[in-house]
């Protein structure tokens, strides 16, 4: 290892956890690397095409592996996993317990489920892993041509090293990180489309250092000797500084001469590069992280009825215990206690403390069956099955213009989305479809453009005006440009009272951009290749204007100029370019330096207001004015601004400048705030020339879909980057805001705060904001509590700004900020940054334990997505970001009411019943085995055979409720949507309470009771055909029977919607019972217990007793649910009961006709699916009581907001002069 390169050697996984760690690390931190601590090297030294000079430091190799095991590790970390779960180390200590001689029942009996589960449970994962292990493979052998001895050799991607010369085609993909050399266009320049990296499929422009150009065939290339100095591996994509050591000379080596792993080379015959990084050290891999891993939290109470169920299991086993302990007494001589043979002591009377001990562990193994061990297994199951078969899907949610549907990207929160009570949204590409049109413009205090925008249209209806639209007949119409103003066009600017301006307008749009250009160099055929739907509608309007930029090369811009010699005259100019001073959220501008044929040196600016008015010149206070009033016009129309500037430079200026710009350019230590710097000293007494206005419309049925969630009792928060008169009327297009709103504005844009401001003195500045914001925050929170004691007092609206909320968010203002906030109808935050947007999330989140949602489409969306809740990601124009981080992808906006209203609620009433069955499932069996014990002196003698206790949750009751969680509907998806208040059942969690739990609770009691007294006592005086008493496993193996066809049964019951699944499941089930207890009873041998249970079933079923049990048992533990649930529905039902009483009488096939129109439309394979759907299925039935319901006065009542309350003695008045309407069934 040499002096210039102080790197540990390590594994790809160290290397890159280590290189994590690297990321813009001081050379002065050290971190830990077993007992040595070595210093964290600043830069890497890669030496170009020489494989022996770079393997002493033995970098990380190109084979990739995104496997979470391997043959080794699988078991270990496998069953790791596993026992990560409080229910199975549980299962785990039992199945250990029940080998120990005072154990009642067989090992079997635990070990056989709990191998089960695990089994299912690992199978799952090396599937999964196997996947993933057969994509790594299919990525590694993967082929890259190498240079070798002067010529280029094909080589599997995973033998790639760093150092090594590579040639890369058109249309393939970069094997890893390279540094770009050559390419085969002129001026060293390559087209790239980065969709892998972040979904944006415009083409990219990547530019090789001039000095490399020619090393494109394999002769010249093998010539090339170079020394690559550059920062350690990060993750940072659109970072990269280092320099190239090239023939003694150092050049600085920037993003743009950087082609990362994942992206593909386009419009490019082939290029030559270096490898910089390989395998996990590449900028793709390291981003490649984990979304945080959510519970939902359902499943976190879940834990908690967990822990109740092992108390119960404790107070059962102390019970049980302390009478045994009572129970051994020297006066029963006949049993024996005293005995002094193994294992006798358990009851000996001498030693009272030891038997409680020891029949502690024995009721211990007893009762184990308590605890649904199968729950876990069925849930996960049940939860994939819906996301991969339901949501995923739902032709509802298809986006039938991108060919986009929507993706549960984890199943684990699926009920999660039915208790949704709070939504954060960004706004553009959320909100609105990101599709800009350039629709006005100010240029030298002048206003252009006549057109209406959605907003304002919006704005006139609701004050009672009608806005009629003038739309000239010779009007440009365009994707991108809905410009529609004379004076500016075709030549007719030039007699407006400010040509000059003009011109300077429109050569700033048409040169200060990052825009490519493609196809014929016409007008009309062009296409451009934009960073943002921004900028390409900017370079649109320059060409509409007669500024058509048509050709970029990397120095260069051409643009065919009309009209400025004279109308109609045509030239062609070309720009030098000299510098791009890039846009950043930072920054929030960008600059372009070029130089006129002429030789005049002029610097172009465009960027948010706030940023380009602080760099103005002095002076031109008029233009300013007017333009800055123009902009609020703008911003209060909804439309999107940019300010333009410009400044003439001297050369020698430029020149001074320009050494202080390449000095930072070469900085391989934080060069980008280097460079921000420098600009800030060009970037100065700028003149304002005007601004633009870009139309952003909404995306379809977005304010349908906002009124519905909100009816639904989900409130809306609008968290955007955008100024505050352009949020607020996206607010009011949007239905969050309207006129009848009470609106507390906190803006830092007053008059106070700018005084203070223009002083400049920072810690004056922060202390005066903050205590205007908390003056603001106590004056909105005291008006809102005056409008909460007037019943018909308004909505209330909040509104703030980041520079407000950035203080408000401050420890001590928090808790005012949240309670204003909960209270009020609508909030808007503008100006936001992506970590405030993550912060607010994070505040009503944590600060007022609601349940929390997210939804945005772009990059700036991430933290706030990763922090909510549940994060939804929009697959818009934003690129990927948003969609890689989410745990749903959806195409529009409008599908979040079926994802929460319809796929939530169901998902969530599923699970509650999947999980409260379960529940009472096991307690009902458990309690039989409780009662027994008090028959046998709390000896811990079995009631059960071991195998009917391993088999009952694993093969006899497990079907019948993975049936519910998959098929049980309440109502159907248009009812769902036709009654949004159905859904706030779901916020206030009303289907898994304890209240809830204690109903079942006490039901397992009442049936385990009767299973165990009513066969007990009844088979006292029964005798089977030879004429002999019952014994202990002819009543258990009854007892047995009749909870499996109980339990079973009780499934239906519960049901809302029976399927022929459900039948077949129970059948099934009771079935399988028979069919192995029919097998087991005629098996015997001589090593197990099999001879208590030899021939019992032949027995029983010769009996009449046995028959009349098997119908009298379970008709009497069903009928106590049955009343209950009679009463239920009649005198306190449920919403969605009522709305199954209006809709009782229709066919359960909604919802098909809606989707005729869709199936026009789609492609074969989804033809086929949606035919699939068009296939007659069971006719939903609702079980329970059909009475006419009272309550539904008071449902809609409520609706209205008008408190009825319900009045039990009205149910036999309706219910006695009820009329059946006639129904015409359809054949």
């Amino acid at each position: 290892m040499t002096l210039e390169e102080p790197q540990p050697s390590s594994s790809s996984s160290s290397s890159s956890s280590s290189s994590r760690m690297d990321q813009s690390v001081p050379s002065s931190r050290t971190f830990r690397l077993g007992r040595v601590q070595p210093q964290a090297p600043g830069h890497r030294t890669i030496f170009c095409n020489d494989r022996l000079a770079n393997l002493p430091v033995r970098l990380t190799g190109n084979s990739i592996s995104t496997t979470k095991y391997n043959v080794f590790t699988f078991l270990p970390k496998g069953l790791f996993e596993q026992f990560r779960r409080v229910a199975n180390i549980y299962f785990l200590t039992i199945s250990v317990l029940s080998t120990t001689p005072i154990s009642p029942v067989s090992p079997i009996t635990n070990v056989l489920p709990l191998s089960l589960v695990l089994l299912l449970s690992l199978i799952k994962e090396a599937f999964e892993d196997w996947k993933r292990f057969q994509n790594d493979m299919a990525i590694n052998n993967g082929t890259i041509d190498v240079l070798r001895d002067r010529e280029w050799v094909s080589i599997p991607w995973k033998k790639l090293q760093v150092g090594d010369l590579v040639k890369v085609k058109q249309d393939e993909f970069f094997p890893a990180d390279l540094l770009f050399l050559a390419s085969t266009n002129v001026d060293g320049v390559c087209y790239i489309e980065t969709a892998n990296l972040d979904g944006e499929t415009n083409l990219k422009i990547r530019k090789a250092l001039e000095k490399t150009w020619d090393y494109f065939t394999p002769e010249k290339a093998s010539e090339f000797k170079g020394e690559i100095q550059c920062e350690q591996p990060n993750n940072s994509l659109y970072t990269f500084t280092g320099n190239l050591i090239i023939q003694n000379q150092t050049l600085p080596v920037n993003p743009n001469q950087l082609l990362l792993r994942g992206c593909s080379l386009r419009n490019t015959e082939y290029i030559v590069g270096v490898v910089i990084f390989t395998g996990h050290e590449t900028k793709v891999m390291m981003n490649s992280m984990n979304v945080p891993s959510k519970r939902s939290t359902l499943e976190r109470k879940l834990d908690k009825l967990i822990l109740t169920l092992f108390a119960t299991l404790f107070v059962m086993c102390f019970i049980g215990a302390i009478g045994s302990a009572i129970f051994v007494n020297k006066k029963y001589f006949y049993l024996h206690l005293e005995s002094s043979e193994e294992g006798s002591a358990q009851f000996d009377p001498r030693n009272r403390f030891l038997v409680f001990l020891l029949t502690m562990f024995t009721l211990l193994t007893l009762y184990s069956t308590i605890i649904p061990i199968s729950l876990y297994v069925s849930i996960e199951m049940i939860k994939f099955i819906q996301s991969t078969q339901y949501i995923n899907k739902d032709l509802h949610m298809y986006h039938y213009e991108t060919n986009t549907p929507a993706l549960a990207r984890t199943s684990n929160l699926n009920e999660e989305l039915g208790q949704v009570e709070y939504i954060f949204s960004d706004k553009t590409g959320t909100l609105t479809r990101n599709l800009m049109d350039f629709f006005k413009c100010s240029i030298g205090g002048e206003i252009y453009g006549n057109g209406v925008t959605e907003i304002e249209k919006g704005i006139a209806e609701r004050s009672g005006i009608k806005i009629k639209e003038n739309v000239s007949p010779n009007a440009v119409r365009e994707r991108g440009f809905n410009f529609d103003d004379a004076r500016l066009m075709r030549g007719a600017w030039r007699n407006e009272p400010n040509p000059d301006s003009c011109k300077e307008f429109f050569r700033c749009l048409a040169i200060c951009h990052t825009v490519l250009p493609q196809g014929d160099e016409s007008p009309e055929k062009i296409c451009y290749q934009a960073a943002s739907p921004d900028e390409s509608a900017l370079v649109i309007a320059a060409k509409n204007f007669g500024f058509f930029f048509y050709r970029r090369t990397p120095t260069m811009i051409y643009v065919r100029e009309s009209h400025v010699e004279k109308i109609g005259k045509i030239q062609e100019v070309s720009y030098e370019i000299l510098n791009v001073l890039e846009f950043n959220s930072t920054r929030k501008r960008q600059s372009v330096l070029c130089r006129y044929p002429n030789g005049r040196l002029v610097l172009y600016c465009k960027g948010a207001d706030s940023v380009i008015y602080e760099r103005l010149a002095d002076g031109y206070n008029d233009i300013k004015k007017v333009t800055r009033e123009y902009l609020e016009q703008f911003g209060s129309s909804g439309l999107r601004t940019l300010c333009l500037a410009y400044k003439e430079l001297h050369p020698d200026v430029y020149e001074s400048w320009n050494e202080k710009f390449i000095q930072a350019k070469s900085s391989l230590r934080d060069r980008e705030k280097k460079l921000d710097e420098v600009a800030e000293l060009i970037e100065t007494d700028l003149i304002l020339i005007g601004s633009t206005a870009i139309e952003d419309k909404l995306q379809d049925g977005v304010p349908a879909c906002i009124d519905i969630l909100q009816r639904a009792g989900i409130k809306i928060w609008v968290l955007t980057g955008d100024k505050i008169e352009t949020a607020i009327n996206i607010a009011c297009a949007c239905n969050l805001i309207n006129n009848k709103m009470k609106q507390f504005i906190i803006s830092s844009e007053t008059d106070a705060i700018r005084e203070v401001e223009d002083r400049g003195d920072q810690v004056e500045i922060a202390r005066f904001i903050k205590e205007e914001v908390k003056k603001e925050l106590k004056k909105c929170f005291e008006e809102a509590k005056s409008h909460f004691s007037s019943l018909s007092g308004p909505k209330l609206a909040l509104v703030i700004d980041g520079k407000c909320l950035m203080y408000a968010l401050d420890p001590s203002l928090r808790v005012m900020l949240l309670n204003l906030s909960l209270n009020c109808h609508t909030v808007v935050c503008c100006r936001v940054s992506p970590l405030q947007k993550a912060q607010v999330t994070r505040l009503v989140k944590k600060g007022a334990q609601k349940i929390t949602l997210s939804i945005g489409d772009g990059a700036n969306d991430v933290s706030m997505i990763q922090a909510a809740h549940v994060g939804v990601g929009i697959s818009g124009l934003e690129g990927m970001q948003a969609v890689m981080a989410s745990d749903f992808a959806i195409a529009q906006f409008r599908y979040l009411a079926d994802l929460l209203l319809v796929h939530g609620r169901w998902s969530y009433l599923r699970i509650c019943k999947v999980v409260t069955y379960f529940f009472y499932k096991n307690l009902t069996f458990t309690l039989t085995q409780f009662w027994f014990t008090f028959q046998t002196g709390f000896s811990g003698q079995r009631f059960y055979d071991d195998w009917f206790q391993s088999l009952y949750n694993v093969i006899f009751t497990a079907l019948p409720v993975v049936i519910v969680g998959l098929f049980d509907k309440d109502v159907n998806a248009s009812l769902s949507k036709k009654y949004p208040e159905l859904y706030r059942e779901g916020i206030r969690n009303v289907f898994f309470k304890w209240k809830i739990v204690a109903i079942w609770a006490f039901f397992s009691v009442y049936q385990s009771l009767i299973f165990f007294y009513f066969v007990s006592s009844s088979s006292l005086s029964a005798k089977n055909s030879a004429g002999k008493t019952f014994g202990l496993w002819d009543v258990s193996t009854m007892a047995f029977t009749c909870v499996v066809v109980t339990v079973n049964l009780r499934v239906l019951m519960i049901s809302n919607s029976i399927t022929r699944w459900h039948y077949i499941s129970v059948g099934g089930s009771i079935l399988a019972w028979f069919i192995f207890v029919l097998i087991d009873s005629v098996i015997s041998t001589p090593y197990d217990r099999q001879e208590n249970v030899y021939f019992v079933i032949y027995v029983l079923m010769n009996t009449l007793y046995f028959y009349l049990t098997l119908i009298l048992v379970p008709a009497a533990a069903l009928f106590g649910d049955f009343v209950y649930q009679g009463v239920q529905r009649w005198f306190f039902p449920y919403d969605y009961q009522i709305i199954q009483e209006m809709h009782k009488h229709e066919n359960d096939d909604t919802g098909r006709a809606q989707l005729l129109e869709t199936g026009d439309r789609l492609s074969p394979s989804e033809g086929r699916s949606y035919a699939l759907s068009q296939l007659s299925r069971e006719t939903t039935k609702h079980t329970g009581f059909t009475f006419d319901s009272p309550g539904y006065e008071s449902f809609f009542a409520a609706q209205f907001g008008v408190h009825a309350p319900q009045r039990a003695w009205d149910v036999a008045r309706r219910a006695s002069m009820r009329s059946r309407p006639k129904i015409v069934q359809k054949k």
